[in-house]
């Protein structure tokens, strides 16, 4: 009798076990869309297929097609990704504005800086500003630290040169994380 009723518990556990799991194994995934000045984003398409069509993030788009740095953003499991617009190139005089988009390996270190793991909304950065006497430190892909504060109401990034870029729309998804647009330039601590 007390084998037959652990039989039954085992069996139970199992069936449980593989009921919960098929959740997981699921085809159907939600999809996730917003807005932002005409563009479409969706959590179905990677970072870079979100960007391909919109035409704020050309220099942006141009980088990573073909570019070992755009399926390095696609292997890594959850990332958040601080997208700068072409607007931020714009206002630079067109010898430093070519000088910078024509250097690949400052070009790719940038977005490396301009990415941390894991997924981080608007309110969790808000959240973490305002618990940490206004500025917080991220932890980039290239193992740098990223400031953000608060100023007037927006977050900015921060560089440690003291370089701002205000996050002017933030939470989009994309297939593994999230992306807030930027403002600005900001670079990583040169390596000496």
């Amino acid at each position: 009798m007390q084998f037959r009723n652990l039989s039954l518990l085992l069996f139970m556990v199992c069936l449980g076990t593989t009921v919960s799991a098929q959740k997981y194994l699921s085809a159907n995934t939600v999809e996730i869309s917003k807005e932002w000045e005409g563009n479409n984003f969706t959590s179905t398409k990677s970072f870079a297929e979100n960007i391909a069509e919109a035409p704020q993030f050309k220099i942006l788009s141009k980088l990573l097609k073909n570019n070992p740095l755009q399926q390095k953003l696609e292997n890594e499991e959850m990332v958040t990704i601080f997208a700068f617009t072409d607007t931020a190139f714009l206002q630079l005089s067109k010898k430093s504005r070519d000088s910078i988009i024509n250097n690949s390996k400052l070009m790719n270190a940038m977005v490396k800086y301009l990415t941390v793991p894991g997924r981080v909304d608007s309110y969790t950065l808000k959240t973490a500003v305002e618990k940490n006497n206004g500025t917080i430190y991220l932890k980039t892909l290239d193992g740098q630290k990223l400031g953000i504060r608060e100023s007037n109401g927006k977050l900015q990034l921060v560089d440690s040169e003291k370089r701002t870029a205000t996050i002017i729309a933030s939470d989009f998804y994309h297939k593994n994380g999230f992306f807030h647009i930027v403002e600005g330039l900001i670079f990583p601590a040169s390596e000496d």
